[in-house]
């Protein structure tokens, strides 16, 4: 486990065509006149700099008991009594909650544990926060009716569906995928900002559509960690139990693929 390369990794769009809509050509047609070696350079800048940043997320309280808590809800869902499992983590729902309420639950969990810590939250934990409410409502939305209707038994259905090898993987791949989108964002932005002066799109549509094609390209890059990600959720429960320090581990080994996956991209410039 752990040691599976898949590859070359399928992508929408190679990493500066993306920063191309940013730093040159815009998403609605028109052409900036910049120079493709300011393309390039911006594109291996925001790599080298996202790769620096990722380096801490690993050792980072708030990233790690993010992904242990996004472990819980998944076993959880496993439990006789759902209810009470949620609740030993803070997380309470009643008999008519919907995936939105726990979303809004799981990040009530997080506030509370980064409120008692002496660093509080730092920009990787919320980072890190903001993705597993992305990754829960993304997924469970097609697994459920509604996000803001149905019961408690809807949602515990579909959250069960993570609790799988399978799902797991899908949850995992979905969580890194999104923290990767918003760390390359926060970093494209302060390097096009440095480099050019000012960003490129025009209005919220240019953005909006920006995203979209960001988010894309980075659940693809997560693919990386799918299988890594559900193989280790599988035999560490099944062997002896999930907890934080395990987690912590595994953290540490799965965001070192993903930075091993940016720098093979930052090869391909």
């Amino acid at each position: 486990m752990g040691h599976i390369r898949l590859g070359s990794l399928p992508k929408t769009r190679k990493w500066n065509e993306i920063v191309e809509h940013v730093a040159g050509t815009l998403l609605t047609g028109y052409v900036v006149p910049t120079a493709a070696v300011h393309i390039d350079t911006i594109a291996a800048q925001t790599l080298d700099a996202a790769r620096a940043g990722l380096s801490k997320a690993a050792h980072d309280p708030g990233v790690r008991y993010t992904f242990y808590l996004l472990t819980q809800v998944a076993l959880a869902s496993r439990s006789s009594n759902w209810e009470g499992a949620l609740a030993q983590h803070g997380i309470h729902l009643s008999g008519d909650s919907t995936v939105f309420d726990l979303t809004v639950e799981v990040q009530s969990a997080i506030d509370r544990y980064l409120s008692k810590r002496s660093s509080g939250a730092t920009d990787l934990s919320e980072m890190a926060q903001q993705s597993a409410g992305e990754a829960l409502l993304s997924l469970l939305g097609t697994r459920t009716v509604s996000l803001f209707g149905g019961s408690i038994a809807d949602v515990r259905n579909a959250v069960r569906s993570f609790s799988t090898t399978k799902g797991f993987g899908q949850l995992g791949q979905r969580f890194f995928g999104r923290f990767i989108a918003r760390f390359l964002n926060f970093y494209l932005s302060r390097v096009t900002a440095a480099t050019l002066g000012s960003p490129r799109l025009r209005d919220v549509g240019d953005v909006v559509q920006f995203n979209e094609v960001l988010r894309a390209h980075c659940d693809q890059s997560a693919l990386i960690v799918r299988d890594f990600c559900g193989e280790w959720y599988s035999k560490t429960e099944y062997q002896k139990g999930i907890d934080l320090r395990n987690t912590s581990r595994f953290l540490a080994v799965a965001v070192k693929k993903v930075r091993s996956e940016l720098a093979h991209q930052g090869t391909e410039l």
